[in-house]
């Protein structure tokens, strides 16, 4: 298939997954959440904002040619500030849960859900033990091209639930840029997606990205449905509560992923300089 047109199949077929059309984020304007609901959420998303650049940081090491890095270090550049302030994107996430209600030192202390880790630890995976093309996938048709129609729906709940366009700056300002962003790594991936075999390994890593996504949703539904049923049934303690024991916290899961770069030497283990995803401490 000639990439231009597997690109728009792909885009479609993007749009189409339940990871980006999700149920919690299509009901934002007919079962609509309070305030209170979208801090829960922030605090589940929060991780994610967090670790985005990680990837693309560690993907741009590994792409094949300066062309592919240089798409990579455009998005990077926004990612940083530019374009919003100099304010990095976790930084203008941070104001907005401030707004949501989430207290100055709690931004990395809620119990995650297990789904929250796991998203990052899967892409972590990706970019760093996939073939890059997988990681392209990951970051642009899972990620930039993934995001504007999910904060579309996430913004028209947010107003919805009486926030300021200065408190979600955060997402209007993505649904803006990753536009950019999409088109940035879609010139990337024109270049490269001229054989199937490439053309499979970009859908490959879009869809373990966006799986990863609806997994993601699914957690969040599941954190914020449990505090509701617990205030609207006084005595009552959620089926889930019992397993927040053994649940990670964003400044936890900080402390078990390393970054080491390896050198290998001796004529029996000589290896290029890699970089490796160290998991330390219990599963996250």
């Amino acid at each position: 298939m000639e990439a231009r047109e597997f690109l728009r199949k792909l885009r479609e077929e993007v749009e189409g997954h339940a990871g980006v059309g999700h149920s919690l984020l299509g009901r934002m304007t007919i079962d609509p959440k309070a305030r209170d609901d979208f801090r829960i959420m922030s605090e589940q998303h929060y991780p994610l904002v967090c670790f985005f650049t990680r990837y693309l940081e560690l993907l741009l090491l590994a792409a094949p040619d300066s062309e592919g890095k240089q798409w990579l270090a455009k998005v990077l550049v926004d990612e940083y500030g530019e374009g919003s302030r100099g304010l990095d994107h976790a930084t203008l996430y941070a104001r907005y849960m401030q707004a949501a209600g989430v207290p100055a030192g709690g931004l990395d202390s809620a119990l995650l859900h297990p789904a929250v880790p796991e998203f990052i630890l899967e892409h972590m995976r990706i970019v760093t033990e996939e073939p890059f093309l997988v990681g392209l996938g990951a970051v642009g048709p899972g990620h930039e091209w993934a995001i504007p129609p999910m904060f579309a729906l996430v913004i028209a709940g947010l107003r919805r639930a009486g926030f300021q366009d200065p408190e979600i700056e955060y997402f209007l300002l993505h649904v803006e840029q990753d536009k950019d962003h999409g088109a940035w790594l879609e010139e990337a991936l024109a270049r490269y997606a001229v054989t199937g075999e490439a053309q499979e390994r970009i859908r490959r890593g879009a869809l373990l990205s966006l799986a990863a996504r609806e997994q993601l949703w699914w957690g969040v539904a599941d954190k914020i449905h449990a505090r509701r049923m617990e205030e609207r049934n006084p005595g009552m303690v959620a089926s889930t509560r019992e397993s927040e024991a053994t649940q990670t916290t964003l400044r936890a899961l900080r402390e078990r992923l390393s970054f080491r770069l390896v050198l290998r030497d001796g004529e029996k283990d000589r290896a290029p300089t890699s970089f490796s995803v160290a998991k330390t401490g219990s599963g996250a």
